[in-house]
């Protein structure tokens, strides 16, 4: 456990806390080190428990006993999230870096501790370096395709919030095909989760046992000091109607959380140019995931001196859910699944010595990119439980109930031709990087989606931002950006 207490002292101390003890982290962190077989943990961290620091504490234990795993891949579901991780290891250890498409450097996972996206990470264990896709395309060279997935195959690889990935139909089959291909390696294997439903567990433990590991779930116990403080804390839910600035309260530290950029881009012009919503001298700030690093990194950072300061108004969009760390004493929020409104509630009444909170959900809102079943059936069944807390047994039912009991819930928007030709991909040591990319190019000839959309790079000063190919020609049209090197024609 000595790598746990150093890395909680140097987190406490970049972080400005007092340590505290976190009994679920330090089971965890005992359960991966001291397992004879390969582990594969789902650890059920309720919003705002810190589990962070697992990733930190084995990264330090890996430094100095590699027998397990050489290293640690920290995975997230979205780059949106990644810069708040990011920050925090840099500033506390020191011995991190984020691996991302768009991002500048040209590394492998060889640091103690990397950050990366899902989707990087597939193309990683797929061997194809999607950075030097034209030159590989060319023959020119392999763009590190071995060498990058070996440093995967003796690494141990955390998911962060994985229920997003296994919700979206988009990820959902190349995500199981990475689950089977590690568990075929016995990779260890950490999921971290605040809302984990009975399907998202059966499926888990389905490729833990088929391939000997030694799989646990574990959640907090109700003496934990966090659990014991979070169920005194009195955080009231309403669902309302009508425009989400009509709800903001002066004097107070408010969040106004909507599920689209352009509505949150909206409600933010609307504020800044109408005194009389709220008063220039007030504090207004609008985070989403289309900002560029450098910017949103220095949004996070006057976030936090607000937060100590006073009242303010933060308008944001998902990218702020699950990655930024800020408390707000009223939250307004668009109707969302159940596992989105809980990264979301997770951000009032955040920090240990705040005890009283409000929460507005939308009723009339869009759903913007969610399954509108999935969204309604959330708020029928939150109606009944106007009182929130992030003990995760007070929410588990509705979990369930939304995401489902069985793996079929999930397993029936697996591809089951694209997942078959995934695992041959990466399991085939004769398949390298032009192999993989003329394979997956033949599957989008033939409509058949890998990964998510794919997002373009769009150049703003020196850094890169994401954008899809519809944004970007929509800009185009606009004339808002430059296209180099394009001719000017593209398909319908």
């Amino acid at each position: 456990m000595r790598a746990f207490r150093e890395a909680l002292q140097k987190l406490a101390k970049a972080k400005g806390f007092e340590p505290e003890r976190r009994p679920l982290l330090e089971e965890a962190f005992h359960f991966i080190t001291s397992s004879e077989k390969p582990p594969f943990l789902i650890l059920q961290a309720p919003t705002g428990y810190g589990k962070t620091l697992l990733s930190f504490a084995l990264a330090v234990h890996s430094l100095w006993d590699a027998s397990i795993f050489d290293r640690v891949i920290h995975v997230l579901p979205m780059r949106s999230i990644i810069e708040d991780i990011q920050k925090t290891a840099e500033e506390a250890f020191g011995f991190s870096r984020t691996k991302m498409m768009g991002s500048s450097g040209e590394f492998l996972h060889l640091f103690p501790l990397n950050i990366t996206t899902a989707d990087t990470f597939t193309w990683d264990l797929l061997k194809l370096n999607t950075k030097k896709r034209h030159r590989v395309k060319a023959g020119q060279e392999f763009g590190y395709d071995y060498l990058t997935q070996a440093s995967i195959l003796t690494s141990l690889v955390i998911f962060d919030e994985a229920h997003f990935l296994l919700e979206d139909e988009s990820m959902v089959t190349a995500f199981l095909s990475v689950i089977e291909f590690l568990t075929s390696q016995k990779v260890p294997i950490v999921v971290m989760t605040a809302t984990l439903s009975e399907a998202h567990r059966r499926i888990f433990e389905k490729y833990a046992k088929k391939n000997g590991y030694d799989f646990t779930v574990l959640s907090p116990q109700e003496n934990d000091p966090f659990i014991e403080r979070e169920l005194k804390k009195d955080i009231k839910i309403e669902f309302r109607h009508g425009d989400p600035i009509n709800f903001v309260e002066h004097g107070k530290r408010n969040a106004v959380i909507v599920n689209s950029v352009a509505r949150a881009v909206e409600l933010f012009d609307r504020v800044r140019n109408n005194p009389n919503i709220w008063h220039e001298s007030e504090r207004v700030m609008l985070i989403h995931g289309r900002m560029t690093p450098t910017h949103k990194r220095e949004l996070i950072d006057r976030l936090r001196r607000w937060i100590k300061e006073g009242n303010f108004l933060l308008i944001g969009t998902q990218a702020v859910e699950a990655g930024v760390d800020f408390s707000v004493d009223l939250m307004i929020t668009d109707k969302a699944p159940i596992n989105s409104l809980l990264q979301r509630f997770g951000r009032v009444a955040r920090y240990g010595n705040e005890t009283k909170a409000k929460i507005i959900v939308l009723e009339d809102a869009p759903c913007g990119p969610y399954p509108r079943d999935k969204v309604e059936k959330t708020v029928e069944l939150m109606k009944g439980n106007r009182v929130f807390s992030r003990v995760p047994k007070t929410y588990q039912g509705i979990v369930t109930e939304v995401h489902g009991k069985k793996p079929t819930s999930i397993t029936k928007n697996v591809n089951k031709e694209l997942e078959g030709k995934l695992l041959r991909l990466m399991k085939d040591p004769t398949k390298r990087a032009p192999h993989v990319l003329s394979a997956i190019e033949s599957l989008t000839a033939k409509g058949i989606s890998v990964m998510r959309g794919f997002l373009i790079p769009l150049l703003v000063g020196e850094e890169a931002v994401l954008i899809s190919p519809s944004k970007l020609m929509e800009l185009y049209s606009k004339g808002i950006v430059e296209v180099r090197g394009w001719k000017g024609r593209y398909g319908t």
